[in-house]
C-alpha cells in the first residue's frame, strides 16, 4: 500500500506580529549574492576544466 504526504504551505498569518515583522525584516536586511564574485569564479573553473581536458586528449592514443 503506498503512502502519500501531502505538504501545505506554511501560512504567516498564525504568527505573532512582532515575529512576523521579524521575519520580513530579516529578509529584507539580507544582503545581495555577489553575483559577478561567482561569476568569475565559475569562469575560472571552467577554464580549468578545458585546460584538464586538453591536456588529456593529448597524452591519450587512439
Amino acid at each position: 500500500m503506498a503512502y502519500t504526504t501531502n505538504y501545505i504551505k506554511p501560512s504567516m498569518v498564525g504568527l505573532p506580529a512582532d515575529l512576523g515583522k521579524a521575519i520580513f525584516e530579516q529578509i529584507l536586511n539580507t544582503p545581495k549574492p555577489d553575483d559577478e564574485k561567482l561569476e568569475e569564479q565559475a569562469n575560472m573553473l571552467e577554464e580549468e576544466m578545458i585546460r584538464i581536458r586538453c591536456l588529456e586528449d593529448e597524452h591519450s592514443f587512439v
